[in-house]
């Protein structure tokens, strides 16, 4: 294989790994990986801000440039300070849905009920709502680890399938003139 064939080769190869291992950080542990993303986010957050508040005194005095700019300063400093804030606020957020669901089904499932219908199914899912629901809010950040440590599973299987893929040889390599395998 010439030089290109190889440098294709190592080029997939490479990614694939760096898709199990970040995977695999992520899977396992999920809460640094939240921390990390939400202080990212409040460093980008800060950054915009002092650049809102530059572009509002440079330019001339922009009032909204300014206070835009401070708003995001705030914003940012407070997501740096509680970096969990965001995945809290996601699973607080769910938990209420679920809350809201389960109770809109609880009242559902009675008014079945009082109808004749089979009320049973529907009444037991409301309750699993409800139960959930509560869950949630009580540990939200369970979501959040639910999601990181899926979201790090998929990606461990994404890269080892690639992984796979380009360790099994392809037909033709990009910039190599012979065919590895042939078919036809």
């Amino acid at each position: 294989m010439n030089k290109i064939g190889w440098k294709a080769l190592l080029k997939t190869q490479t990614g694939s790994i760096l898709m199990i291992v970040l995977g695999a950080v992520l899977a396992i542990y999920p809460d640094s990986a939240s921390l990390l993303a939400s202080a990212v986010l409040g460093w980008v957050i800060i950054a915009m801000g002092v650049g809102m508040l530059v572009g509002g005194f440079l330019g001339g005095p922009d009032i909204g440039s300014i206070l835009q700019g401070a708003i995001f300063l705030v914003i940012g400093a407070w997501l740096h300070r509680n970096p969990l804030m965001i995945a809290s606020l996601l699973g607080l957020l769910l938990g209420v849905l679920a809350l809201r669901q389960g109770w809109k089904g609880v009242t559902r499932a009675k008014w079945i009920k009082r109808s004749g219908g089979f009320w049973v199914p529907g009444m037991v899912l409301a309750v699993l709502e409800l139960i959930v629901g509560v869950r949630l809010i009580l540990s939200p950040m369970s979501v959040s680890r639910l999601v990181l440590t899926v979201a790090g599973i998929v990606m461990v299987l994404c890269g080892a399938a690639e992984l796979a893929g380009s360790i099994r040889g392809r037909k033709h390599i990009p910039g190599d003139s012979r065919i590895i395998d042939a078919d036809e």
